[in-house]
């Protein structure tokens, strides 16, 4: 965070006990009573934001700017190299499906990068390319807090401003419509299955979307017709499709969405992110990145962006072709290394657990090994995970606890729009270990913190 700002922010509250302990109950009860909601439970905050600094600003529009041209890049050469294609191991049938032309240029359009931001160093460690989560939670939290007397005062004082990423979705959803071909004034189908938790936040897009003056419907692609070269929600056309349905489910169910995908494939609706934006999501993106073999796929300025702000990250097929096709090499590194490495399962939808190596007993790294060498787990670099306070009410007082945080930039078009992290206890940031998310303000006045 940003030190000053932080500091100054606790003794803000410290000074004014009265005021912050009305404040940070109203702020809970706003979230209690708001459409923050993940399923049917409130997404746990804690009244202060993330600070960013002017040139922390500054730092992570450029890297995040140059990081989505990155990863566009590597998606293009996806295509053209089979050198490159072959570290993805894609399925076939999720390989059919990021092959379909959408119909206009970019593949990646919205995009979430994860990892640490403190003063200076900024690292992601996690790519989201596929249907990036949170813009709207987040904004949703910015107005919460904008919303009591006590923290916009402290706002104003620090002229602090908070993102608003629905617009910028919404204008880059328009803008690809137009490369596209389109040029009736679209309805938007916003589109993911009808049980996804994370519907709440489709209904807050849908509002900012339709107070723009476009028609929003939440569509399931299972109840998508196809007919006569048009796609239909029910009996309403739908021109526009914001996809945040997950590529792999897409592949899944492909037999239950057949129309959406043959209008997908005659261009009869403009999609957004393409089906191959997955690749930018793909675990084998970073063990590229990283690699200096793939340098030459990129230009020196990309390079060098990728060599300061990516964690060295290998799948274990690629390490093992690294170390020389030899398993025993890789085995004797995972342990000689464990103090600094990071262990993840290759799949999100799998019960494996990331594994810290310095935060994990020896008995417990060597089974992570073991399903590691089966799994094509994925190894990376660890990176330090920061600390951060928080205000709490405790036994009729304000108190502060101290919270691990990662940070989390939003790119859409090529542009950073928006910023929040997610707090816990621990090392692997869980937002249900006691944590939260909080949005991020920023503002060109405050001190820097950091040289």
């Amino acid at each position: 965070m940003t030190d000053n700002l932080d500091h100054a922010y606790d003794e803000y509250l410290k000074a004014k006990p009265v005021e912050a302990m009305r404040s940070i109950a109203a702020f809970q009860k706003k979230i209690d009573e708001s459409e923050l909601k993940y399923g049917k439970n409130s997404i746990p905050s804690f009244f202060k934001p993330l600070f960013l600094a002017p040139r922390q600003m500054h730092l992570v529009k450029r890297v995040t700017s140059s990081m989505q041209q990155v990863v566009n890049n590597a998606i293009r050469v996806y295509f053209e190299d089979n050198r490159f294609a072959r570290y993805f191991r894609l399925t076939p049938e999720i390989e059919e499906l990021v092959k379909i032309d959408p119909g206009y240029s970019s593949a990646v359009i919205f995009a979430r990068f994860d990892g640490i931001l403190e003063g200076g160093r900024l690292k992601f460690a996690e790519f989201n390319c596929d249907s990036p989560v949170g813009a709207a939670y987040a904004s949703l939290l910015s107005d919460h807090l904008l919303a009591d007397p006590l923290f916009k005062a402290f706002a104003e004082e620090h002229a602090l401003e908070p993102f608003r990423p629905a617009d910028d979705i919404l204008n880059a959803l328009l803008s690809v419509y137009e490369e596209f071909g389109g040029f009736e004034t679209p309805t938007i189908g916003i589109m993911d299955w009808k049980n996804v938790r994370t519907r709440p936040e489709f209904v807050l897009l849908q509002k900012r979307f339709e107070e723009r003056g476009y028609r929003t419907l939440i569509v399931d692609p299972r109840e998508l017709t196809f007919k006569g070269g048009k796609l239909y929600s029910k009996e309403t056309r739908v021109h526009l499709i914001y996809r945040r349905a997950l590529v792999d489910e897409l592949a899944l169910h492909s037999d239950e969405i057949q129309d959406f995908l043959n209008a997908y494939r005659e261009r009869a609706v403009c999609v957004v992110n393409p089906l191959r934006s997955a690749i930018g999501s793909h675990k084998g993106m970073l063990s590229i990145l990283t690699h200096p073999y793939f340098d030459s796929f990129f230009t020196q300025s990309e390079n060098q962006i990728k060599h300061e702000h990516l964690p060295w990250t290998r799948q274990v097929a690629d390490a093992e072709d690294f170390f020389g096709h030899q398993k025993m090499y890789l085995v004797d590194f995972l342990k000689d290394e464990k103090d600094s490495l990071v262990v993840k399962p290759s799949r999100k939808d799998t019960r494996r657990e990331i594994r810290v190596g310095a935060d994990t007993f020896d008995d417990i790294w060597n089974e992570t090994i073991s399903w590691a060498m089966n799994e094509n787990a994925v190894m990376q670099e660890f990176v330090a995970v920061p600390t951060t306070t928080v205000p709490k009410v405790f036994d009729g007082k304000v108190d502060w606890d101290y919270k691990k945080y990662n940070f989390s930039a939003l790119a859409v078009a090529g542009k950073m729009c928006g910023a929040f992290s997610r707090l816990s206890d621990t090392n692997v940031i869980r937002v249900a270990d006691q944590g939260g998310l909080i949005p991020a303000f920023w503002s060109d006045q405050t001190a820097d913190s950091f040289q």
